[in-house]
């Protein structure tokens, strides 16, 4: 963590001129501990080409029983199920400690891609995975929110069932159907010097964390060292907008070194493709399998870093689409505030006290690659609007994105750009 008290400093002093003579910073911040009680549900559908479709709903409720805590759970079943809940800001001491947990269990089929930022869009498979999970995290925080420091505990049972191909019409069947546990620990800290914790127009934001898994892994894997740093700037345009600039950078440091061997690696987790009769499916088989051992291989000798594509950076992409050792992103946005108002929202799907009402335009770049030198040879770029309804310390966005694979809609909780987001429970 002594890497970024350097940051932490030069930030602090950076800001501190323009803090001191900016009365908005003192005039907007609001109650960071509210106590207003609001909710807002709505439904979940998810549909996998080839494979089906799940569907189900949640929620979202903020301040319940007159306290800072909030509660999100959703549920979807089908072809594929999961279901989870997060319940946040629970004072263990009133201002000072707090205590956020979640617990979530699913049976999915995810895409998953090639590693590298030259990665063919159009070659993945979905492995099934069925685990359960939780996150376990606790706050020391201090001056209305502006400092920060966490540690969060996570652990994670998951085995991979099957694996379909890219088209839905092949299953393949793996060697290894072992369960597996993985139990992470997350070391972090949050510099906020902005104007509003939950809207910020002025000021400056650093975030940072340290991740390491805390098991006995497997030794055919590697252990490695995940950091993450998160800098984000809010420039005031006129009296109500903002233009906010992020820079993000996750790298890894290998501890031990797994098995790089390739044959091993086939040997352990490998397809049995030989098994199926049509020369079109094995050949199919084939493919997917060396793409996945290729996978297991760089992640033993680089390690992975926090990926690109999602909720948060590169959002016309999937989530989880570019992942390697080394990932680096640079996002901006236009937020345009239509209304700064304080008005009571009591619809069926909606309740709460509506703070604003916002569009964005925004631009992301982001990169990946096995080592640092290579980060900056080529970008993958993204840019689109975005809706936002501000209520009762929760965000609600619809992002429409679009980049060179193609358009996303994303419909989300919270802004983008943030260092933990509930998609992410890492």
């Amino acid at each position: 963590m002594l890497r970024y008290a350097g940051w932490g400093l030069f930030i602090f002093l950076y800001t501190i001129g323009p803090l001191a003579f900016a009365e908005v910073l003192a005039d907007r911040r609001r109650d960071q501990y509210p106590a207003n009680f609001g909710y807002f549900v709505y439904p979940i559908l998810i549909q996998i080409p080839g494979l089906g479709s799940a569907s189900g709903a949640g929620g979202t409720f903020v301040n319940i029983a007159e306290t800072d805590t909030d509660l999100t759970a959703f549920y979807l079943d089908g072809d594929f199920h999961a279901a989870g809940i997060t319940a946040l800001n629970m004072h263990l001491v009133p201002q000072r400690l707090i205590f956020d947990t979640a617990w979530y269990k699913y049976r999915v089929a995810y895409k998953h891609f090639e590693r590298g930022i030259n990665s063919n869009k159009d070659k993945y498979f979905y492995p099934e995975v069925e685990g359960d999970g939780g996150t376990a995290q606790l706050t020391l925080t201090f001056f209305d929110k502006r400092l920060d420091f966490y540690s969060r505990y996570g652990e994670q049972t998951y085995q991979i069932n099957r694996i379909f191909s890219r088209s839905g019409s092949n299953e393949f069947q793996i060697n290894d159907h072992r369960e597996t546990t993985n139990q992470l620990l997350t070391l972090g800290m949050n510099i906020d010097l902005t104007d509003d914790r939950q809207d910020p127009r002025t000021g400056v934001r650093l975030e940072a964390n340290r991740k390491e898994r805390l098991d006995d892994v497997d030794p055919i894997y590697s252990t490695f060292i995940v950091y993450d740093t998160n800098l984000t700037f809010y420039i005031p345009i006129g009296s109500k907008d903002t233009w906010v600039w992020n820079f993000y950078r996750s790298s890894t440091r290998i501890k031990r070194q797994g098995s790089t061997n390739y044959d091993e690696l086939q040997s352990r987790f490998g397809f049995n493709c030989s098994s199926i009769g049509d020369a079109t499916a094995q050949a199919e088989c084939n493919d997917s399998e060396s793409q996945y051992i290729s996978s297991i291989e760089a992640n033993n000798r680089y390690g992975t870093a926090s990926s690109l594509g999602g909720t948060q950076r590169l959002r016309s992409y999937s989530g989880g689409r570019f992942f390697a050792g080394e990932s680096l992103f640079i996002g901006t946005e236009y937020r345009w505030n239509l209304t700064e108002e304080y008005t009571p929202m009591d619809w069926f799907f909606m309740r709460g006290y509506r703070t604003n009402m916002q569009i964005s335009f925004f631009a992301d770049a982001g990169s990946v690659s096995e080592t640092s030198s290579g980060l900056t040879d080529k970008f993958k770029y993204s840019y689109g609007t975005s809706f936002r309804l501000l209520f009762e310390g929760t965000t609600l966005r619809a992002d429409i994105a679009q980049g060179d694979e193609g358009t996303e809609l994303i419909l989300f909780i919270d802004y983008p750009f943030s260092l933990y987001s509930v998609d992410s429970p890492e």
